[in-house]
This record gives C-alpha cells, structure tokens and sequence, in this order.
C-alpha cells in the first residue's frame, strides 16, 4: 500500500486591529518565515509542526511541509502579503495532490482582504483542493471561531491549555485525525455554539477557574466514544471581530445533532461562570504596597506584569510605565523586559558597554501606550537578541528580539532590556541571556497577559498584574469596537438561553 501524503503548513497571526503597527511582507520574514525542508528545524520542538512530525513519523506516513509562519501579534495583515502566502499554499497544494492537510493558523487573524483571515485562507484551501481531501486545523485557544471557519474545515483543532504548552499535542492530533478520516474510520459533523460573551485573556488560564471547570466538562464529553473532539476558545477582542468572543465547537461521529446538543451543554456552562473572567488586576498602588513588603533579599523575585502592553495580544511593547513606575519607588535589584526601542539600542551599541546616553526610552510608536521616558542610562551589556525557549511553551524554538541593549537607569537602578523587535517575554532566557542574575533579582517587570506564566510562575514568589495605558488590557471600553457582535456581554446586558 502506498504511504498516506499529508501536506502541511502554518500561517499564524493574532491580529489588533487597534495597533497601528501594520503586519507586512518584512513582518512575516523577521518572525522566521519558512519554506520546505527549512521547516524541519522545527522537529522536536513544542510547536504545531513538532507535532505533525512527530505523529507522521509514527503513523509511517510522508509529510509534505509547505510553510510555517508564527508572526508576532501586531496589526492588521497586509493584502499583498496574506495573498502571496496563500497563492503560494494552495499552488503548492495543486501541485502536491496530497491524501489530506493539516493547517496552523489562529483564529483570530484580520487582513485588508477579509476581515475573517482564517476564514479567508480555509476557503481559498477548500477552493483548491475541492471536498474529496479532509482538512483539519489546528488553531489557538483565543481564536475567533466563525462560522465560515467552521463551514470550510472538517475539524477544528483547539489547544486545551492556556498558556499554550500542548501546541506539538494538538498537532500529533490533527494528523491522527487526518489518518482516521482518510482511513474512513471517521465521518465528522461539526457544531458551534457562541454563547454572548466577550471575555478578556488575564484569568483565561485552563489551570485556574473559571477555564478549568469549562476544560473538566470538554474533556467529559470527549470520552464519549461518539466524540471526536471538543475544541473552546476564549476568543480575542482586539480583533474587533463579529464573529469574535467565547465559541464551544464539538465535533462527533456523523452526529450532528449530538454536536449541536454537547456544544450547547458547554456554552451555557462558559455562560454561568462569565463573571469569574473578570478582574484579576490590581491598581499600581497596590504593587507598590507589596513591593514595600518586600524583604531585602527574598529567595524569589515578585513579578509585576503590564497587560496593557502585552506584545503577544499585539501592543507595540514601547510602553515605559513599569519603569517608571519601579523608578518611583525607588526599588532596589529590580530589572523590566522588554521595552521595544531600536533608536535607543543603536544610540547603546555606538557608545558601547560601560557608557552612559542620554535618551528617551520608548514610546515611540504611538502614544497609546504612554510618553517616552527622557532619562541617563548607563550601558551594561550588548547582545544579538537570540536565545532559545527551554520552559514548557513553545519549547526548542529560537526568539530573535534583534540586536538588544541593557542599561541601567536611575539610583538604585533598574535595569531594563531594551530590544529591536518585539516579542512576548515567556521564558526566563529573556533576563539571563542578556545578562541579569535573577537569584539577586527582587522585582521583575514583565509585559505580557498569561503566557508568561508557564515558565515564571514556579520561579517568582507572586504575580501582580497592572495595566498602564493601552489597547490590550482588561478594559474593553478603551476599544472603539465597531465590528463585533452586540449586545454582548461585558458591555451589555444581554441574555443567553
């Protein structure tokens, strides 16, 4: 018997359409765009295409990558970017004629040619490849599932976990899937239910309720040898999508009416703990309380997180506010990362280590994240803004933050890691690779929203959330949101049956 061809790929992009950073062409290259064999430095890594690799390599069967992508959250999509990497994807598909695709993309992506971006690339697949060739996709749990998404996949594949730490689990799946359907073994029918509910992402953890007593009832009704998956995503707001929010999708055996029965069950259980979704952030005088209560020389660093900034939700990450704010308490052994600045980084490498500059750090990109800080900072250390992730998520893969700078700034000083490109700070290699000891370390300043705390959490001895100014925080009022669906709860009142 001829070995199965699964032909594979990867475009992921969380779009804020309130950034005003546009995702282009030199966007997709600087996050790692890969083509072919050059995809293969993604085996063994915690990563969507780790997963097809290592499921194909089980199954016996050939795998034919085509492209991965993973684009830092940014702004909207440019056309002729989106549009070239698809035209590639489905000649690519023409040309292969594969036994079935796996697909990465997010869910949540908004482009100048259609504001459902994944929708977008599902339907351009389809149109390629016709309905013989089973689809199944994988996609992030802050995806905005719509309905054309549902209409042009077979299966949608959503991770269990926030912070995302089974991306390379759900991949395994999608092939295992995409084996099964092939095989004949499976037939699915596919259901969503989108329950009115716009939550935000800070207490969306799948460890912590409210998310894990929804995850315990999807993994229940997975067991159900009828099922075939149970996929909930939280959604993203910043989107600014119609479709957007909260969405239950089941997938079973031919049952659609069962589907539609178990993804009703799980929205109107999502719909009951709404409340425990909101809050979780304290005022910045509160940390300042417990940065007081802080001893001389903890045994772990307290972490101080702006959501408001968070680069992986798609602010620019220029924000200053913990600095500044750090500055104003005077706190001693303190360090931030990151504050995207690439002026203020060649201003550091012309003077070189040991110098002191006389700069204005950040806020450059606009001005919704806050003023720039005018202030003297001294040199302590130049680096190329490389290190590999070695805690749970996204495991093996390589950040480039580009050519980075740390400098101290004021007395005591905090010590700040300025960068080039902007990236989300998930793993600890962000401080220790560009040269900060974090056993000396008493308080850390993060911008970030949930992932972070894979690798952070069993490190610090306490997280404290705050939100400076900015379009990615828990404050869905700051958004001029002129697309998504409403009423929807928080900001209406609305009823759910």
């Amino acid at each position: 018997m001829t070995s199965l061809r699964i032909a594979a790929a990867q475009i992921q992009h969380e779009t804020n359409v309130f950034s005003s950073v546009r995702t282009d062409m030199v966007a997709f290259r600087r996050s790692g765009l890969k083509f072919g064999a050059e995809i293969d430095a993604e085996r063994g890594t915690n990563s969507a295409f780790g997963g097809f690799y290592a499921a194909a390599e089980r199954h016996g069967i050939e795998l034919l990558p085509i492209l991965s992508v993973w684009v830092t959250p940014s702004g909207i999509v440019a056309a002729d970017a989106i549009t070239q990497l698809v035209d590639h994807l489905t000649e690519q598909l023409i040309t292969l004629q594969p036994d079935g695709i796996a697909l990465s993309l997010h869910g949540a992506m908004v482009s100048e040619v259609d504001w459902d971006g994944d929708g977008w690339i599902l339907e351009h697949v389809r149109e390629a490849v016709g309905w013989d060739i089973p689809v199944v996709a994988e996609i992030d749990l802050h995806a905005n599932i719509s309905s054309r998404m549902i209409e042009a996949a077979d299966i949608l594949v959503g991770y269990d976990t926030y912070p995302h730490i089974d991306m390379a689990e759900r991949g395994s799946e999608v092939i295992d899937l995409l084996v099964r359907m092939i095989g004949g073994e499976i037939n699915p029918a596919m259901a969503i239910v989108k329950p009115p509910m716009l939550p935000t992402s800070q207490l969306m953890m799948t460890a912590h309720d409210p998310m894990a007593t929804i995850m315990r009832l999807a993994h229940k009704i997975e067991v159900d040898p009828r099922v075939i998956n149970v996929t909930v995503a939280g959604g993203f707001p910043p989107s600014d999508a119609e479709e957007g929010g909260m969405s239950c999708v089941v997938t079973t055996n031919g049952d659609l009416t069962l589907a539609i029965e178990r993804a009703e069950e799980l929205a109107r259980l999502a719909w009951s703990n709404r409340d425990g979704f909101l809050g979780g952030v304290a005022s910045f005088e509160e940390a300042a309380i417990a940065i007081k209560g802080l001893p001389d020389r903890p045994e772990e660093p307290l972490l101080i997180v702006d959501i408001a900034d968070s680069i992986w939700s798609g602010s620019s990450g220029d924000s200053v506010e913990l600095v500044r704010f750090l500055l104003d308490q005077g706190v001693t052994g303190a360090a931030v990362a990151p504050v995207v600045d690439p002026e203020v980084v060649r201003t550091a490498q012309s003077a070189g280590v040991g110098a002191t500059i006389d700069i204005n750090l950040g806020g450059k990109t606009d001005r919704l994240h806050g003023e720039p800080l005018a202030c003297t900072a001294t040199v302590l250390n130049l680096t190329d803004g490389h290190y590999v992730n070695s805690g749970p998520m996204m495991t093996g893969l390589q950040v480039d933050m580009g050519p980075t700078a740390v400098l101290a700034i004021g007395d005591p000083p905090v010590r700040v890691v300025v960068t080039s490109f902007p990236d989300a700070p998930i793993d600890p290699a962000v401080f220790t690779t560009n040269g900060i000891d974090l056993a000396t370390t008493r308080v850390l300043g993060l911008k970030g929203k949930g992932h972070f705390r894979a690798a952070f959490e069993p490190i610090v001895s306490g997280v404290i959330l705050v939100e400076g100014p900015g379009v990615t925080g828990s404050d869905l009022t700051r958004l001029p949101l002129r697309h998504t669906r409403r009423p929807i709860w928080p900001l209406d009142d609305v009823e759910f049956d």
